[in-house]
């Protein structure tokens, strides 16, 4: 998934929390709904203006509404792990192996 596909779940999901309908954002933030379907189906990304307005229409903050992590390829994870294991002492060690053989 990439940036766009992610805001656009992101997006979709807050405003899904707040009980409201593309139609009844896309009305608060003064764009036609289709507009907000495109945003949410990752076919276009909103202008900065859009964002801000997004922002106070569903009372969130800049962060909350760009608080996600794109997701990581099994590589990516794997490297990173092993990275963060090199680096643990004995008695951490320990306790991740008997954590991941517990899984």
């Amino acid at each position: 998934m990439n940036f766009k596909q992610t805001f656009a779940k992101k997006l979709r999901e807050i405003r899904k929390q707040r009980h409201l309908t593309q139609e009844q954002l896309a009305e608060l933030v003064s764009v036609d709904f289709r507009h907000i379907s495109y945003i949410e189906t990752a076919k276009s990304f909103p202008s900065t203006d859009l964002i801000e307005r997004i922002c106070k229409a569903l009372n969130v903050t800049y962060s909350q509404l760009f608080d996600f992590e794109l997701e990581t390829s099994r590589e990516d994870l794997i490297l990173k792990t092993t990275n963060i294991i090199k680096t643990l002492d004995d008695e951490k060690l320990a306790l991740i192996f008997k954590i991941a053989s517990g899984l």
